[in-house]
């Protein structure tokens, strides 16, 4: 008999199939981006019977500027998610904390904006960057991030699930609204910050459309716009090359899923509480 309150064999076996059957395509992406010319193994006899190679890779690297590609999304990705993150937990905070005209109003407008499609904003942002003489520039990169709905959303109801104790006190002891939020609010705010972080992350390291429209020189292409532009000729598309850049770009999302699973697990479950 098996001990009470332990899964099933059964679940494991179910957890394990669901898991190989999600990690399929990268799987897939990685043994094209390591096969030689155009070939693509299509049965699974192709995955071992078909030769292993570096070539897509070469190609990619020399082939193109794939160095300014990738340290022009680190550089993105590096300014705009931290940003990102202290802006969506001071609003969240001062959302769930503090009592102020109009406070109603501004969670609509920021559920609004989390269900609007992120095409219908391309035509005013061009516009506003253009007038702004910033199209073409990191800040035109950078700025469309630093506005998260979901994290602002988020943050509001995971300070909502955690008791204003502490932060009364320290209010008592004669601490202002900042010192309280940097020295108390933040030191607790680990796992929620992890799932703002790890979502900004995503979204800004694999952000396509803005990028394509907002740059119109090849020195400031993001990776996948870069991947997209250079793989693609005007008749075909190098799928071996394009994996190949695609498996190289999807390695920092997995690390930060990887290193990060505890505390996006923790915070999602406290902040789906209540």
């Amino acid at each position: 008999m098996r001990a009470a309150g332990r899964p099933a064999i059964g679940v494991y076996v179910a957890l394990g199939a669901i898991a190989l059957l999600s990690l399929a395509p990268l799987l897939y992406m990685a043994r094209v981006s390591l096969g030689a010319g155009g070939d693509l193994p299509i049965a699974p006899s192709d995955w071992w019977g078909k030769p292993f190679s570096l070539e897509h890779y070469r190609e990619l690297w020399t082939g193109g500027p794939m160095a300014r590609f990738t340290i022009n999304s680190l550089v993105v990705t590096g300014v705009a998610v931290p940003l990102q993150i202290l802006l969506a937990a001071a609003a969240g905070h001062a959302i769930a904390r503090a009592g102020f005209l109009g406070k109603g109003a501004l969670l609509a407008m920021a559920t609004a904006f989390l269900i609007l499609p992120k095409q219908v904003l391309l035509v005013p942002l061009y516009l506003l960057f253009a007038k702004a003489g910033l199209l073409d520039s990191y800040l035109a990169l950078i700025l469309p991030h630093l506005a998260d709905p979901f994290g602002v959303l988020f943050m509001a109801h995971y300070y909502q699930t955690l008791t204003p104790e502490m932060e009364e006190a320290a209010r008592t002891d004669g601490l202002g609204a900042g010192a309280i939020f940097w020295k108390i609010v933040l030191p607790v705010s680990g796992p929620g910050l992890a799932v703002v972080g790890v979502n900004g992350f995503l979204t800004t390291w694999n952000a396509f459309l803005h990028p394509l429209v907002l740059t119109t020189s090849e020195s400031m292409r993001t990776l996948p716009v870069g991947l997209a532009l250079f793989a693609q000729s005007e008749h075909a598309v190098d799928w071996g090359v394009l994996l190949a850049g695609s498996t190289l770009a999807t390695i920092p999302v997995v690390l930060a899923f990887v290193l990060f699973q505890r505390q996006i697990v923790e915070g999602i479950l406290k902040g789906s509480s209540r």
